[in-house]
């Protein structure tokens, strides 16, 4: 499990099964103080597949391999902003290098600033130019989960809840080595390698 924590709020991360049709499992927790966000009583619960998610946790998968911890090291490297959404639109997480919600200008204005701090901004600044990239960079990180996870739901919805945390680089960094750290492990325990080399034959056959 992966844990992305900003201040007492956390996103919890895991990939728990591959089955034989071709999907990559995931489960997601919100949590605050190490507990959890979500009310367990409103998600969705009948069948096997919904039946089998943990106290709290949301499920989503993503067809044959995952690109979350590709999404995440992407907008590491480009600084630009970029959103993850599996092929079932289960979740959404996209995230925004150096930008607050809700992304637009700021309706307050400065009207004084220490010297101190003056001084700390434009060392900053100075920094920032030169290297382009800094550990303590703030990244936006929204995930957006669908209303098809919820009790009584039958469809995609397009709408649900969020979670917003900020991180910095250097935390960023370290959930998306830890992430992949896992879906390393989870690859060598579902042979994923074998399983894409496979599938692409027959797809070759087909086409």
């Amino acid at each position: 499990m992966a844990i992305l924590k900003s201040e007492l709020l956390s996103l919890e991360i895991s990939f728990t099964r591959f089955d034989e049709a071709g999907w990559v499992h995931y489960e997601i927790c919100f949590r605050w103080k190490n507990e959890l966000i979500i009310n367990d009583k409103i998600l969705k619960r009948d069948g096997e597949y919904w039946g089998a998610r943990k106290t709290g946790s949301f499920l989503a998968n993503e067809y044959e391999r995952d690109g979350l911890t590709r999404v995440i090291s992407q907008v590491l490297n480009s600084n630009e902003p970029e959103y993850w959404e599996p092929m079932e639109p289960d979740m959404i997480v996209a995230i925004y290098p150096e930008m607050y919600f809700p992304f637009m200008k700021s309706h307050h204005k400065l009207v004084y600033e220490r010297d101190e701090h003056r001084k700390e901004r434009e060392e900053r600044e100075k920094r920032k130019k030169e290297s382009g990239r800094l550990p303590d960079d703030i990244f936006t990180i929204i995930v957006f989960i669908d209303a098809y996870n919820f009790k009584d739901s039958n469809a995609y919805y397009g709408e649900g809840i969020s979670l917003h945390l900020i991180a910095d680089r250097e935390t960023l960094e370290k959930f998306n080595s830890e992430l992949s750290k896992e879906y390393a492990e989870f690859k060598e325990k579902y042979k994923l390698d074998e399983y894409q080399v496979f599938s692409q034959a027959g797809r070759d056959l087909q086409s």
